[in-house]
């Protein structure tokens, strides 16, 4: 039998043999469904997995199948549950474009806090021949809908979903660790700070080998001297001369700051690390100020981590420098 699979297989749907389905190598949670009446009409598929510890268990999900649109505009849609509780809704509207839409939204727990929910969503163009046509199709897919699954383990979208929910309650305060710069950090993570030297190291909490180090120096500058964006990219090229080195960019954040940013893995004692470095560029007042930001982490399957960089990615290119 063919079956649809999205996310790691967080959720399945039999497929009749005729339908195409494309699938997106860089998004797992999604996928387009074509039939045999050709490229149209498209049947767009999403998956999305939620850590809710609050979530409300009378309602039926009702706070998920449902969004503010959808509770103002159908507010007595009939929620419907299965025998092994995957609740859901349907309806129909037509668009501005002058087309209709079919929606199917699903929804189930899975383990004590983990809310998936998936939305399926069909238009067309709306007139006698097309009408008739995607009737049937309509028939076809609620048939096949009404046979899906929602898999009881927790899956790759699960983690990820619970991570992105650990990072949103991360809680973050500014600092200043010499007079100058202030930066966002997160709040609980210890940090060393050496204000005559200008160094900082800051430990993810709850872990011992994850540290992020800050170093800065300043460099006075010839009246005449101007650092432009070409100075900028040789520096960058020059860095991306070790093979070690990807994701070299380079970018400016305001008036004569300039960031580059890259990553690497090195090896230490049989220990694979992950290295992202920022190094900012900034000229004050006929002064060149350096500052080199290193987040090292283990190579090991936790992927708050590997999260972690894009808040500190946030943080240092809203950085304050005066």
């Amino acid at each position: 039998m063919d079956i649809l699979k999205l996310g790691n297989s967080s959720f399945e749907m039999p497929l009749d043999p005729s339908w195409e389905v494309t699938y997106f190598d860089e998004d797992s949670s999604k996928a387009d469904v074509r039939f045999s009446s050709g490229q149209y009409p498209v049947l767009n598929i999403k998956i999305i997995s939620l850590d809710e510890p609050k979530y409300k268990k009378d309602n039926k999900l009702k706070d998920y199948l449902f969004d503010p649109v959808l509770i103002e505009s159908h507010p007595d849609l009939e929620i419907k549950t299965s025998s092994n509780q995957i609740y859901g809704i349907e309806y129909q509207a037509n668009l501005e474009s002058g087309e209709k839409v079919k929606v199917w939204r699903k929804a189930t727990v899975v383990g004590s806090r983990t809310i998936r929910l998936v939305t399926l969503a069909l238009s067309w163009m709306s007139n006698p021949s097309s009408d008739k046509l995607v009737n049937n199709i309509l028939i076809d897919i609620e048939t096949k809908l009404d046979q899906c699954t929602f898999i009881a383990k927790e899956t790759n979208l699960d983690i990820e979903a619970k991570v992105s929910a650990r990072i949103s309650r991360l809680k973050q305060e500014i600092i200043s660790p010499w007079d100058g710069l202030s930066i966002l950090m997160p709040a609980s993570w210890p940090s060393e700070i050496n204000k005559e030297e200008k160094t900082l190291v800051s430990r993810v909490t709850g872990y011992d080998e994850a540290m992020l180090f800050l170093n800065c120096d300043e460099l006075s500058l010839p009246k005449e001297t101007k650092i432009t964006p070409e100075y900028m990219q040789q520096i960058a090229s020059s860095i991306g001369e070790d093979v070690k080195i990807k994701n070299i960019s380079l970018l400016s954040t305001g008036k004569d700051v300039y960031l580059i940013s890259c990553n690497k893995a090195d090896e230490d004692a049989g220990v694979v690390l992950n290295n992202f470095f920022w190094h900012i560029f900034a000229v004050k007042e006929e002064v060149l100020k350096r500052l080199h930001f290193t987040y090292v982490f283990p190579n090991i399957d936790d992927m708050f981590l590997y999260k972690i960089v894009d808040v500190l990615d946030e943080n240092i290119k809203n950085l304050k420098l005066d």
